[in-house]
């Protein structure tokens, strides 16, 4: 895993498990990436919508409401169907979950160098900063 200066980019992960949010904010944090996370899909709309992260880690099964609808809404909602959703689950539907509106379907035991290449492939650009 190689550090890259990502450091302007917000990455939200939403999932129910704190170890899942642990291990997945070290990796984004580890990478430069700032983070902000969420425990379940409510949570996640409600700072989709105040905080406009760059992506989203989701979780599918999650108690209230599901990963999948919580990607549904974003990708309906004006105001977030912009940003980029990765899905991140041990059990799930990839067709289903693609149908959704993710952007990409990775398992939880996933390569972490693989993650970081998803995530830089994702990432909107962000203009560079002319002093």
């Amino acid at each position: 895993m190689t550090k890259t200066d990502t450091n302007t980019h917000t990455i939200m992960i939403v999932d129910d498990e704190d170890e899942v949010r642990e291990m997945i904010r070290r990796i984004l944090r580890f990478s430069q990436f700032n983070v902000i996370e969420a425990r379940d899909g409510n949570e996640g709309m409600e700072m989709a919508l105040s905080h406009q992260p760059d992506l989203i880690t989701l979780d599918i099964m999650m108690p209230g409401k599901d990963g999948i609808k919580m990607c549904e809404e974003l990708k309906a909602n004006p105001l977030t169907k912009h940003i980029p959703v990765i899905v991140l689950t041990v059990a799930g539907n990839r067709k289903k979950v693609m149908n959704a509106g993710a952007d990409h379907y990775m398992n939880k035991l996933f390569s972490i160098d693989e993650f970081i290449k998803v995530i830089h492939k994702l990432l909107p650009k962000k203009p560079s900063k002319v002093n």
